[in-house]
């Protein structure tokens, strides 16, 4: 018995000692390294599957990495995607001014010069990166080639268009500090027209003095700058009505502020006391003046000449000039051809080339026809050339005028989006303006009120509605230049209709009846302004057969 107990606790200790086996678990996966992990993620994809998410990257930002280890890049890109889509949509439809006006801030134009083509790397970085992750891991040789062929093409059509945006935001930036200007030191600060909202609410018309100067070869160095084309726009800020007042380059006697030191000088208008001397004229003021009178040359503004003309011009018209915009017209052939032209009506042919005082001949002629297409350097003859009578400085004042519509109603988004680094180059080497940055955002959004609208004219002709070049009546030229810009009275409501029955005989007529027509003529009526739209219509019954140009010699 003790040894069958002694036996017993033997077996109880090798139980103790040696447990008996049981059945083996599976061991724990080591953790997969990185590599091993990618590789069994892109073996889940499809070369196909691989190529259709990189395609969706490049088209929705961020899109791609979804299907990646780098899903919460993704999800950021597309976030703000989705606020930068939102901003501007909701800009566009309500506040649309406040865009375009903030794409005229020099610091946001900076900001955006440089955020879009790191945007655009980004994104073409997410591209690659969708594309290496997705693909499989051993792809063949052909799938190497044809992904690498489409993530390229995929990364120049995001990287180009977002370097070249971000040149044409350099350019703008390079135009408005090239041609707007803030004041010049010493100057009289810049008025507060307005509110935020409103910019204009306190200034109902804003008067911009238009000047076409002429320096080109054909003009005697000696002579300077020629002003021959003086436009003042009067602009209704509140409609965007625009009236157009045309003033002749060879009116004598231009006056100044009374009071001024120019008034004093010459207190008679500026004049050599004769009835026409060419050097005394309203072209030659800019020259002139300043080099009759350098000490009474206003001091403090980017031009004291231009400057010179505002203050003549305002005075003779009635009306204080705020901005002037001078454009060299030789330099206007290349902003034409940078618009890609401009399309006009053509009622008479008009002389290319071409002098009076030589005797010589145009070159060829512009043939009359309606909606006629013209580059730049036909556009510059078109606006200016004269050869032949007198009558055709008028004549071509009225072509000038056709040549600001046209350019104002065919500079539209698309054409100028399609334009822009040669319109912004052409602008930076002709125009010269007083208008500051300032007020520039403000004038963007008045522009598209003027877009809207017919264009006004009226012009200031020898022998015509009173006006002479040699002495001008500057009472009679201030009371038309109110009569036009006064609003047109409201039209009378018809009276209303008196129904009787109609007899069965008709009475013979008595002297109550309607009187005939009066011997006596009618006073003539105020001069209304006429529409660019309508002076500058094709009329074919009034259309001349072009003439031959004579061949001449040239030196």
């Amino acid at each position: 018995m003790a040894t069958e107990a002694s036996s017993e606790d033997d077996a109880t200790q090798a139980s103790d000692a040696d447990p008996a086996p049981q059945r083996a678990l599976p061991d724990e996966p080591a953790p997969m390294p990185h590599a091993t992990r990618a590789r069994r993620v892109r073996d889940r994809w499809t070369f196909p599957a691989a190529l259709g998410w990189t395609l969706l990257g490049a088209v929705l930002p961020g899109a791609g990495l979804l299907r990646t280890r780098w899903r919460s890049v993704g999800v950021v890109m597309l976030v703000v995607v989705a606020l930068l889509a939102a901003v501007v949509g909701l800009l566009w439809l309500g506040g649309r001014d406040l865009l375009l006006t903030s794409a005229l801030d020099p610091d946001v134009l900076t900001v955006v010069g440089v955020a879009i083509p790191l945007l655009g790397l980004v994104w073409a970085a997410s591209v690659v990166v969708t594309h290496l992750a997705l693909r499989p891991a051993a792809p063949t040789g052909v799938q190497r080639l044809l992904g690498s062929v489409v993530v390229g093409a995929l990364v120049l059509a995001i990287v180009a268009p977002s370097f070249v945006a971000a040149r044409s935001v350099y350019d703008t930036r390079e135009l408005i500090g090239g041609v707007f200007t803030d004041d010049e030191p010493g100057a009289t600060p810049e008025p507060t027209f307005g509110t935020a909202t409103d910019p204009w609410a306190s200034k109902p018309r804003l008067n911009i003095l238009l000047l076409g100067g002429d320096s080109g070869e054909s003009r005697d160095a000696a002579l300077g700058i020629r002003t021959d084309t003086v436009i003042l726009a009067s602009i209704d800020t509140e409609t965007g009505l625009t009236t157009l007042f045309s003033l002749p380059r060879q009116i004598q006697r231009m006056p100044f502020p009374e009071g001024s030191a120019l008034a004093q000088r010459w207190p008679n208008g500026f004049t050599d006391g004769s009835s026409y001397n060419p050097e005394y004229s309203l072209n030659a003021l800019y020259n002139n003046v300043p080099a009759m009178a350098p000490d009474l040359v206003p001091t403090g503004v980017r031009d004291p000449a231009a400057e010179i003309l505002k203050m003549s011009v305002g005075t003779a018209l009635g009306l204080d000039v705020d901005y002037y915009a001078m454009v060299n017209m030789d330099g206007f052939i290349e902003f034409v051809n940078a618009l890609g032209g401009v399309t006009v009506n053509i009622n008479e042919p008009v002389p290319v080339g071409g002098s009076d005082d030589a005797n010589r001949p145009p070159d060829r002629w512009l043939p009359p026809g309606p909606s006629q297409h013209l580059n730049g350097t036909d556009a510059l003859w078109f606006a200016r050339g004269r050869y032949g009578s007198e009558a055709g400085n008028y004549a071509r004042m009225a072509r000038q005028r056709c040549v600001i519509q046209a350019v104002v109603q065919q500079a539209n988004p698309t054409t100028v989006l399609t334009n822009y680094e040669a319109l912004s180059k052409a602008g930076r080497n002709i125009v010269q303006t007083d208008v500051p940055n300032s007020r520039l955002p403000a004038l963007l959004v008045l522009a598209r009120k003027v877009q809207g609208q017919a264009l006004q004219s009226v012009s200031f002709e020898n022998a015509v509605d009173g006006f002479s070049t040699a002495r001008p009546d500057w009472d009679l030229v201030r009371a038309r230049v109110q009569e036009a810009l006064a609003p047109p009275p409201a039209p009378e409501p018809a009276p209303e209709a008196t129904v009787t029955s109609a007899p069965t005989t008709a009475p013979a007529p008595t002297e109550t009846a309607a009187p005939e027509a009066s011997d006596t003529a009618a006073p003539e009526a105020t001069p209304t302004p006429e529409t660019v739209t309508d002076e500058c219509a094709y009329n074919p019954a009034s259309a001349v057969v072009t003439p031959s140009p004579t061949p001449t010699a040239r030196g």
